[in-house]
This record gives structure tokens, C-alpha cells and sequence, in this order.
């Protein structure tokens, strides 16, 4: 398999806001871009058979179903049942769980512990019907994961579950995404192609660090970071996956989903992959 792809499908429709365009014209310019998946929230496809026929008509198939859930405070995995049938149905081999957050004040290792309960018994049921579960450094304050260290330790306690690398987010907790990588190489399954700008984007809501910098969204290769070493190194390590292009928050989707297509059809590695 060769590297593919991805946008998340919120972008597609912001972008259909932005410029006044349909919904289906803007899908059709996307896959123009050479774009072949999108990552979709789980409340766009669950048993919305008129959504999922309209993507097979445009031509893209369903690279990861995700969605957000409170195992911290209710451990029974089966509220994320729905995500995992519906993958299943769908031949979707992979989908992303955000597995809930840790408000300042409550007492972290009880909820940490729902979490990774949660999280086995939800692996062990993907499994049986050929779905991987996966984690990200989700890049909030609130989340356990956001950091490397959280992230691998969430990869310890469950072993089935799998690392969905996002480039972008290790800046929020002032990590190096290169050194990140490293340490999470061998569970990454599928990745965020997430740049960032330190650069003022005029109408855009910059989200704050852990230091207060300010970060704004980029089109993939345009910010500030190492997007094109990572994609070596993880071709270099034998990464054959999709590449998931996200930029939320800016105000120009269309745009810089253009970009960042470009810009990652462009490289090297990348033009080799695709003739494996």
C-alpha cells in the first residue's frame, strides 16, 4: 500500500461555507487536489447512509471514524460501541477515540484508571471485527495524553491499542515532535499532517501552549514544523499509511488544503512511496 491522503471532512464543509460554494462542488475540487480519504467525526456517518453514498460518489473512501467519550468519569466502554460497529459496517480499519479529560482539581488516578479499563475492553471488541483503535496527543490543557510521556503511557497500559501521530499538536505542551516520534514509532498507525504558525493570522483564535505562545493554523509545510523530516523518517521506518491533512481553525480551507496537497504530493519520499 502507498501513502494516501486524508482531510478531515469538517474542512471540507467549513470550506463550502467560506467560499459560498456546494457542499458536493467543493468534495469534487478536494479530490481534485489528489485527495483520496477523510477522517470523519462519527456523528456525520452513524447510520447516515445519504453522507456515506455522497463521499463514494466524490470518489473518497473513510480513513478513520473519530469521536470524543468520558471514560474517566464512566469506564464502560460500550458507549463507543456505535464507532466501532459502525467502522466494521463501513470497512473502515481504523477510528480514533478521544478518551475524555481530567478538569483541574479531580483526582486524576481513579479516572485514569477508568480510562485504560475502558480502553482494553473497547481494543479487545475492535479486534474481533477488524477495527484498530487508535489515541493522539490530543493538544489540550485537560487531556493526559498530550504529551509524550502521557501518550506512551496510555500505549503501555493497553497493548492493542495504536498511535495516531499527529505532527502538529506536541507544540501545544513545548515537545519536540522529532524526539516525540521516536518514542512512539513503533505503535503509529496513521497521522495527523498537522503544521502551525507562530506568525498573527488575521480573524483566527490562536490557541495558547503551555508557555502562552501563541499558535495559529498553516498549510502543511508552510509553518513551523518539521513536517518533512517526520514524513522521512517515517518512510524511512516503513510507514505506508495515510497522511491526514488538518488545519482547523483557518479561514482559508480551500486554500490550504490546496497547499498542503501540494506541498506533500511534492517531496521526494513522498513521490517514491506512491510506486511502491
Amino acid at each position: 500500500m502507498s501513502m494516501k491522503l486524508s482531510v478531515f471532512l469538517e474542512h471540507v464543509y467549513e470550506a463550502a461555507s467560506q467560499t459560498g460554494q456546494a457542499e458536493d462542488a467543493v468534495l469534487k475540487i478536494v479530490k481534485g487536489f489528489g485527495i483520496d480519504y477523510v477522517e470523519a467525526p462519527l456523528e456525520r456517518i452513524f447510520y447516515r447512509e445519504d453522507e456515506v453514498l455522497r463521499l463514494k460518489a466524490a470518489g473518497f473512501g473513510i480513513g478513520n471514524v473519530y469521536a470524543f467519550y468520558d471514560f474517566g468519569h464512566d469506564k464502560d466502554h460500550h458507549a463507543a460501541m456505535p464507532l466501532i460497529e459502525t467502522a466494521a459496517r463501513l470497512h473502515v480499519k481504523k477510528v480514533e477515540v478521544i478518551p475524555g479529560f481530567i478538569a483541574r482539581g479531580e483526582d486524576a488516578a481513579p479516572m485514569l484508571s477508568n480510562m485504560q479499563h475502558a480502553l482494553n475492553e473497547l481494543c479487545e471488541e475492535a479486534v474481533k471485527r477488524g477495527v484498530t483503535v487508535m489515541m493522539e496527543n490530543f493538544d489540550g490543557i485537560m487531556a493526559p495524553y498530550a504529551t509524550t510521556q502521557g501518550l506512551a503511557w496510555f500505549m503501555e497500559q493497553v497493548p492493542l491499542l495504536r498511535c495516531c501521530f499527529d505532527t502538529g499538536n506536541f507544540l501545544f505542551s513545548e515537545e519536540d515532535a522529532l524526539q516525540a516520534y521516536e518514542v512512539l514509532k513503533s505503535r503509529i498507525v496513521h497521522v495527523h499532517a498537522k503544521d502551525r504558525s507562530l506568525t498573527r493570522k488575521k480573524g483566527e483564535k490562536p490557541l495558547r501552549t503551555i508557555k502562552r505562545r501563541k499558535l495559529y493554523s498553516s498549510p502543511v509545510g508552510h509553518g513551523c514544523i518539521p513536517i518533512r523530516q517526520i514524513v522521512e523518517d517515517l518512510r524511512r521506518d516503513g510507514y505506508n499509511g495515510i497522511f491526514a491533512i488538518e488545519h482547523f481553525g483557518s479561514k482559508d480551507m480551500l486554500g490550504y488544503m490546496r497547499a498542503s496537497a501540494e506541498w506533500l504530493r511534492a517531496l521526494p519520499v513522498f513521490t517514491r512511496s506512491l510506486s511502491v
